[in-house]
């Protein structure tokens, strides 16, 4: 995956509950799942957003390489194992770089757009809670604006010499929003 849980865990992206602690509560467990799905979810779209689907499917399969490898230094752990050494990876590195702080924003965007609503077979329902709801549009509003201003800079990026990549830019990834969605 581009991102984890860290992501999520202090400053405008904090979501109670979430942790990277070894012994985690049944709270954080829930949470943590919880942000590893959207990840998921959102992951495939962004990446076909802001590079295109060719290099969005080189990018999912430098990703998933680096999972494997990690996987298999963890069940190895005497034994060291690096990541696929050369030029091709760190110019994926390099790209994956860029694109993580505005993919957590994107990810978080959507968490907030469903935070506080769960749906059932009877329809949407409102989550109970002892704190108090705020609509969340207005953190939506500068979460996205905060990725834009992100995604800008990785334009400028992908427009200069230092790009190895062609890439192919979704412009709706580059429009600010704002509370009354114009």
């Amino acid at each position: 995956m581009l991102i984890d849980v860290s992501y999520f865990l202090a400053g405008p992206r904090h979501i109670a509950n979430a942790t990277l602690a070894e012994l985690p509560s049944q709270d954080s467990i829930a949470v943590n799942d919880t942000i590893v799905a959207y990840i998921k979810e959102f992951q495939p779209l962004f990446l076909s957003s802001m590079l295109g689907h060719k290099l969005s499917k080189e990018v999912t399969d430098y990703l998933e390489l680096l999972e494997q490898e990690n996987a298999e230094a963890e069940e190895d752990s005497e034994e060291e194992t690096t990541v696929a050494a050369g030029e091709e990876e760190s110019k994926y590195e390099s790209l994956c770089k860029l694109l993580r702080e505005p993919f957590a924003n994107y990810v978080f965007f959507y968490i907030l757009r469903d935070a506080n609503t769960q749906a059932t077979i009877k329809g949407i329902v409102r989550l109970k809670c002892d704190n108090t709801y705020v609509a969340p549009i207005q953190r939506q509003v500068s979460t996205w604006n905060d990725m834009v201003k992100k995604n800008r800079e990785f334009v400028r990026w992908a427009s200069s010499k230092q790009c190895p990549f062609t890439v192919s830019i979704d412009s709706n990834l580059l429009t600010p929003i704002n509370t009354f969605n114009l």
